[in-house]
């Protein structure tokens, strides 16, 4: 039984919190199967039309809404998960809107800048569903626990992150994982020869400019942190083939904004 007192002080303090083996069950493992089955299929069969899409070359792809993620997120609201959602942010689930997605990590890439996920003042909560073991050859994601308590510039954070304390994900098949949005993190590079997959529900407070999502029949791909206009390929080919004056780069624009 979860001590969920526990863990909200836990999470408070952090920005994020494992739930080791929530989903430790035949009909969540079986769909899980099923589910990898069925991106690991797409993925060599469309493949040519996937190498063009924003993010391939740094190794990081997003999953698009699908029947196969919504069934996932039917089995975690079996397993109380509003319970816990309103235990450690304060917020009812009815009170946010949720976004189906994945994160597709492709072997020997995917290693990242440090980055938030959004602004400080539009609060997120993902939660992240791996459908097998996630360990340190795979690329989990490395975070900075605590980070998200302040609202800093990029290069700020930069100059303090080798004083601060890294933590990374490694989960097994069944765990979950719940952050906040804004806290500092980055995809490690995937030393594996095999697709690292995490699916991702996205919960953001209930707005009237939410537009709902199409659910697909089955996985697709989609863009990731840069898309395909031709100047977000241009940045993306610096960050993978010239990440040092990419780095360069976002330092010098964030110092100017500030």
């Amino acid at each position: 039984m979860l001590n969920l007192e526990e863990k909200k002080l836990f999470f408070d303090k952090n920005g994020f919190i494992i739930l080791k083996n929530l989903l430790n069950n035949k009909n969540s493992f079986t769909l899980f199967d099923q589910v990898k089955n069925e991106i690991i299929m797409e993925y060599n069969s469309n493949y040519t039309e996937i190498k063009k899409l924003g993010g391939f070359l740094t190794g990081n792809l997003d999953l698009k809404p699908s029947k196969e993620i919504v069934k996932i997120w039917a089995i975690l609201k079996e397993l109380k998960i509003s319970e816990i959602i309103s235990e450690l942010t304060n917020k009812s689930l009815n009170e946010y809107d949720i976004k189906y997605a994945g994160n597709v990590s492709l072997p020997n890439k995917g290693d990242q800048f440090y980055h938030t996920d959004g602004p400080k003042s539009a609060r997120k909560i993902l939660i992240g569903v791996p459908i097998e073991d996630l360990n340190e050859i795979d690329g989990p994601t490395e975070l900075i626990p605590g980070s998200h308590k302040q609202r800093i510039s990029y290069w700020k954070f930069h100059l303090r992150k080798f004083l601060k304390k890294k933590i990374k994900l490694i989960l097994n098949k069944g765990d979950i994982f719940i952050r906040e949005s804004y806290i500092w993190h980055k995809g490690t590079k995937n030393k594996s020869k095999k697709l690292r997959i995490v699916i991702l529900f996205i919960l953001s407070e209930k707005s009237p400019n939410f537009i709902n999502q199409d659910i697909l029949s089955g996985v697709k791909f989609g863009d990731n942190m840069f898309k395909v206009s031709i100047k977000d390929k241009f940045r993306e080919i610096i960050s993978v083939y010239l990440p040092f004056f990419y780095f360069l780069y976002k330092l010098l624009i964030s110092f100017l904004k500030k």
